[in-house]
């Protein structure tokens, strides 16, 4: 369905999401918001990466699985998780 709308007037507000998908190209998609914008759920605080926490993690290592992750997330996942999660 094609709607005319103000993009700009989307994007200002914080209740919605604006995205595009690799399986829909040329199309933006609107939703509603998971959370506000600037706002953390309380689910998420634990792995806010802090200030230099993981400096200089680049590449990636491999996972528990045996798959390749960032070496970002293995560093957050080791320092707030204690390095134990969901086999």
């Amino acid at each position: 369905m094609k709607v005319d709308f103000s993009l700009a007037s989307v994007m200002g507000d914080p209740r919605l999401s604006v995205a595009t998908s690799p399986f829909a190209p040329g199309k933006t998609i609107i939703k509603r918001a998971s959370f506000p914008k600037g706002q953390i759920p309380p689910h998420l605080t634990g792995y806010l990466i802090k200030a230099g926490e993981c400096k200089g993690r680049t590449g990636v290592v491999v996972g528990p699985r045996g798959n390749p992750i960032p070496s970002t997330a293995a560093c957050v996942k080791e320092k707030h998780a204690g390095g134990k999660g969901k086999k």
